[in-house]
Formats: C-alpha cells, sequence, structure tokens
C-alpha cells in the first residue's frame, strides 16, 4: 500500500473498557480523524464544501479487520492509502499499528454526494488526481 497520510494518536481512558483493550469502536473513531486531519491538511476546498453542506463523503461500505489489541496509553499510528476510485467514490485502506505491529485494518469506501440533490455526483477530478499523486515520504 502506498501511504498517503499518516497520524499519530494516543489511547485514552475513554478509548477503553474495563479490561483495558481499546473498544473497537474507538478504531472507526480514530479512522475518521485521520481522514478528516488528511483533508484539513491537503484539501482545504473539499473542507469548505463540508462546512457548506454543497458537498460531502459518505461512507458506503466498511470493512475491518481486528488484528490485535492496542491498550491504555498505546500510541497508534494511522497509514492511510488510496485503494482505487470510480466516478463517484474513493476506497481508501487504513492500517492502525502500534510499535510496528498491526492492530486493525480498515477499507473504506466513500461516496461523493450533493448536497443540493443527496444523490452521489462525479468527483472532482482535480481531487482525484490529487490523491493519486500523494504519498508519505
Amino acid at each position: 500500500m502506498k501511504v498517503i497520510h499518516q497520524d499519530f494518536f494516543k489511547i485514552f481512558y475513554d478509548n477503553t473498557d474495563s479490561s483495558g483493550f481499546t473498544y473497537h469502536t474507538s478504531y472507526l473513531s480514530l479512522a475518521e480523524r485521520a481522514r478528516s486531519n488528511m483533508l484539513n491538511e491537503y484539501f482545504p476546498e473539499v473542507v469548505e464544501m463540508l462546512k457548506k453542506n454543497s458537498f460531502f463523503f459518505v461512507v458506503k461500505q466498511l470493512k475491518v479487520k481486528f488484528i490485535q489489541p492496542s491498550y491504555l496509553f498505546d500510541q497508534l499510528k494511522i497509514n492511510t492509502g488510496l485503494k482505487d476510485n470510480t466516478y463517484t467514490s474513493i476506497s481508501l485502506t487504513q492500517k492502525i499499528v502500534n510499535k510496528n505491529i498491526s492492530i486493525c485494518e480498515i477499507d473504506v469506501q466513500l461516496v461523493w454526494i450533493d448536497g443540493k440533490t443527496n444523490k452521489p455526483s462525479r468527483l472532482p477530478s482535480n481531487i482525484i488526481s490529487r490523491f493519486k499523486s500523494m504519498e508519505v515520504v
């Protein structure tokens, strides 16, 4: 997977259950936060569209593979990669690791929605080309 964005998050008490394991839903929240950070950092025009509700991404499909647990105060790294795209959607893979050990893998398909019609819309070509040209080095 070609990594297009990296983010880091620490696991806090509210992310864990009584066993000390990170809640499975916390991985989804952290992955969403990493995608939001990526948009804020590299796609300010998309952020403006989201704020105006003129266009936005919605999750169409989500596949999660839980591999290892993580615990309170673990520092997790989320690597995001572009898997593929269609005219109206992008598919990303997000790999969550702790000290180079895979914790969770998430495949997510995001559909671009027109806020006026609430229907899928063609993704602007410049957004797709920028996703394809990104790479963390």
